[in-house]
């Protein structure tokens, strides 16, 4: 969780983080982070639509790692 933690923070959190909740998806605490997992999943790992135009440079090694973590259950621990 530490890593994919330290990739929302580095990718996703400008757009959606306590400031700014882009689509309503905020993903700022491990809470939101567990409620919104399948969409980042989706969005990041499996159709790689976001971030939008690959605003902030998400890596396909980032885009693995957050595929292995919802495939492994999704912990926020």
């Amino acid at each position: 969780y530490a890593e994919v933690h330290a990739v929302l923070e580095q990718r996703c959190l400008l757009c959606h983080g306590a400031q700014v909740q882009q689509k309503n998806v905020a993903l700022h605490t491990p809470e939101l982070l567990k409620q919104h997992a399948q969409a980042v999943y989706q969005q990041a790992s499996v159709l790689k639509l976001m971030p939008l135009n690959n605003a902030t440079q998400i890596t396909d090694a980032e885009r693995d790692l957050i595929k292995r973590w919802y495939e492994a259950g999704a912990a926020v621990q």
